[in-house]
């Protein structure tokens, strides 16, 4: 039987498509500011379901202190057979005062480092790096640690809750992010951005082939129910 448009369609979304949405930055409070394991969980499900919900295929779920929740976030992405991508990471603030969101680590960054040192630390152990809030002057210094463990990986150049879009001439991936820090800015927000699937796995945001195979539980046949 021919299928629906909107059984084909649902097939064409998310981590298949070859070109994705994506929000780097998502707050969520430290892990221990919740009153109880249950409102965090459910502060994490509201993000992850609004995320889905704006059509985003892959999120960066940070907090301030440490990547726990991310982490949480992104298990429960799994467990519940999601489909979004989830980076778990934690802000951090550099001794030259610069701000990185540090993905993809299951332990805090050591503190008062600068930023080729943080970068360095974050790499050796399998980190992604964004900067946010450079400065014209930073971009100078940032140019010369290109293509070094030094650098980051990613340049921040606009935050739809500071506003100030920043036209930086620098040779670095570029993200314009939301900075949601509920459900409800989440879903309302319009920040976000478009990479190619090919160009999120050369620089690190994907595995190769991640989620090329996911089939959500919406798409599996029902016992005794007749394919659309």
């Amino acid at each position: 039987m021919k299928r629906t448009w909107y059984t084909t369609a649902k097939q064409c979304t998310a981590l298949r498509k070859s070109t994705l949405r994506v929000d780097m930055c998502v707050f969520i409070d430290d892990d221990q500011s919740f009153t109880s394991e249950n409102v965090l969980k459910s502060t994490v499900k509201s993000i992850l379901a609004a995320a889905i919900i704006k059509g985003l295929d892959v999120i960066g779920v940070l907090s301030a202190k440490n990547p726990n929740v991310g982490w949480i976030a992104f298990q429960m992405a799994i467990d519940q057979q999601m489909d979004i991508a989830v980076l778990p990471g934690q802000v951090y603030k550099c001794s030259t005062g610069e701000i990185l969101y540090i993905y993809k680590m299951k332990e805090n960054v050591k503190p008062g480092l600068d930023l080729p040192k943080a970068c360095e630390f974050a790499h050796k152990l399998g980190g992604y790096v964004i900067v946010t809030g450079l400065t014209r002057n930073k971009v100078t210094q940032l140019d010369k640690l290109q293509g070094s463990g030094y650098a980051p990986d990613a340049v921040e150049i606009y935050n739809q809750k500071n506003g100030g879009y920043r036209d930086l001439n620098i040779d670095f991936p570029k993200f314009i992010t939301s900075a949601s820090t509920s459900a409800n800015e989440l879903e309302q927000s319009n920040a976000f951005t478009l990479i190619e699937r090919k160009e999120a796995e050369k620089i690190g945001l994907l595995a190769p082939n991640q989620g090329i195979d996911f089939e959500p539980k919406y798409l599996k046949p029902k016992t005794g129910v007749p394919n659309a």
